[in-house]
């Protein structure tokens, strides 16, 4: 695991490097030991919707962009290569990628976690067994928005998937998955825990793929990566892409990583308004579901797992661009959005003390003011609405100082 030269490192240097692969867009940002961004880059990311609930993205252009952003923030940051401690990334989770071991290439569009393809024949194909086989080990209701129907379409429509998968080719994996065998020496199959979680294909409770459900959807183990908790050693970011070659210490999907950033005891709440709005409560260290959310992982650095319920509200930061420049209509939309985690809110077993907010949509302030006064519990806006990012700087130190 993590060598010993780690606590050096981290007692000589003091900047991180964060990569934050969303779903419209991938920024890198580098942050400084007292978590304030010195630097925050962008690129946008193209999606397309070929049919009715099919939304994709090119592996390459996130490839790609990924790339430059992480180039274009440390070469702006000024900052000497020696002085990186440590680089971490976040991101979209669900998003399936499918590619050739051999040739590196993609054998189709990334399908984005939105895509909602496999919906009528989940729809046909689960019963109440299924459903609660599933809810049982994984923590989630049966839904296509989860990675492993997206998997099972690729693997039963691509006809490239079984030629690969003869050939013992066939490599499918999320977004972290296809960065990290691209950006990191040695081509490492890895992914983290909190990103595992989210496939329908992970056993929460034994932390490992769950032969049953791989059977179920018909996915063979083989072509999935190997599963690290999200403060590990998962290898260097290759020096081609920044120029030093820099230790990789945290991987964790974006909602996760947000929770880290507002704290992962028992009763911690967030709320992130990005391009949906999620609200995860971490309640502890014993698995246990709850009607009205899934439960998922949080961030460990090894040790006993964190367990946390989710839910979330659907289109928030697509509702509110096409009204930026209209107060009285973002008001009402804002106000909206506001009502319906409140909804949520009220859901929770435990009401939150405090709920630490974050995302591109709170920006102004206006959201929190609003959600404060709709639900009548107190809340805090992160330190930078970035949150997912600072979650992964924050995740970086721990591992670090371990």
């Amino acid at each position: 695991m993590l060598k010993k030269s780690s606590k050096i490192i981290y007692d000589k240097v003091d900047h991180l490097l964060v990569l934050d692969v969303g779903t419209t867009g991938i920024k890198a940002f580098v942050f400084n030991k007292d978590f304030k961004i010195d630097v925050r880059t962008y690129r946008p990311v193209k999606t397309s919707r070929p049919k009715k609930d099919w939304v994709e993205q090119d592996p390459m252009e996130i490839l790609a962009a990924a790339k430059q952003v992480l180039k274009e923030a440390v070469r702006s940051s000024h900052v000497k290569l020696n002085h990186f401690s440590a680089f971490g990334l976040t991101n979209q989770r669900e998003t399936i990628v499918a590619w050739d071991r051999v040739s590196g290439k993609p054998i189709y569009p990334a399908i984005v976690w939105e895509d909602r393809r496999q919906g009528r024949e989940l729809r046909i194909n689960t019963n109440i067994r299924i459903t609660n086989l599933i809810r049982e080990k994984t923590g989630l209701k049966p839904d296509p928005y989860f990675s492993a129907t997206k998997i099972q379409w690729i693997l039963e429509n691509v006809p490239k998937a079984q030629e690969l998968l003869k050939a013992k080719r066939l490599l499918v994996g999320t977004v972290d998955t296809w960065l990290l065998w691209n950006l990191c020496e040695d081509e490492p199959f890895l992914t983290d825990e909190t990103n595992a979680a989210r496939t329908m294909l992970f056993n929460l409770k034994k932390k490992d793929w769950d032969q049953e459900l791989l059977d179920l959807f018909v996915v063979p183990r083989e072509i999935l990566p190997d599963v690290f908790s999200s403060g590990a050693n998962f290898g260097f970011l290759k020096k081609e892409i920044v120029g030093a070659k820099l230790l990789v210490l945290a991987v964790a999907g974006d909602q996760q990583a947000s929770t880290y950033a507002a704290g992962t005891k028992a009763g911690a709440t967030k709320v992130t308004y990005g391009t949906g709005a999620f609200l995860v409560q971490s309640f502890g260290n014993k698995f246990k579901l709850h009607p009205d959310f899934f439960t998922t992982l949080l961030p460990t650095i090894g040790g006993k797992p964190v367990f946390a319920l989710e839910a979330k509200v659907e289109n928030c930061a697509v509702s509110v661009e096409p009204v930026l420049n209209n107060p009285k209509k973002l008001h009402q939309v804002l106000t909206s959005i506001a009502k319906k985690v409140d909804t949520i809110i009220k859901r929770l077993p435990n009401k939150p003390k405090l709920i630490i907010a974050d995302g591109g949509v709170m920006r102004d302030g206006i959201i929190v003011e609003l959600q404060q006064k709709i639900s009548g519990v107190p809340v805090r806006s992160q330190i930078v609405f970035d949150g997912t990012a600072l979650g992964i700087a924050k995740l970086l130190v721990d591992v670090l100082k371990k």
